[in-house]
């Protein structure tokens, strides 16, 4: 008895469960709707143009992967990390429940020129 009681209450938090990461599937697809409706990822996302907008970077060195010494060439592999608030991708979270956050794919929303070399 209590093993079947046991197993309803599993399949039932389960049913809960893929039934609140489907709205939240909903909700995500009227949030991007919604967000990209009039964005342009050429204009610099901040609500006065007068405003600055800082960005934070992190340089990891990942690997390295070649020393010429005779040359003086170090190459290497590095991930870079930027971070900034995008003014025009904000929304109400109680509009879009269980929603916290949105990944979009390279090219839809601002993001900076960086240039990096060595002197």
């Amino acid at each position: 008895e209590s093993g079947k009681r046991r197993e309803f209450i599993n399949l039932l938090i389960q049913t809960i469960y893929l039934f609140k990461v489907s709205l939240q599937g909903e909700f995500q697809r009227k949030l991007y709707k919604e967000l990209l409706k009039n964005y342009n990822p050429l204009e610099r996302p901040v609500a006065n143009d007068s405003q600055p907008l800082t960005v934070y970077f992190t340089l990891s060195l990942m690997q390295i992967m070649d020393v010429d010494e005779k040359n003086q060439v170090l190459t290497t592999n590095i991930w870079l990390q930027m971070y900034w608030t995008d003014y025009y991708l904000q929304w109400n979270m109680s509009d879009y429940p269980g929603v916290k956050n949105v990944r979009f794919p390279d090219g839809q929303i601002w993001k900076p020129d960086i240039l990096l070399y060595n002197r």
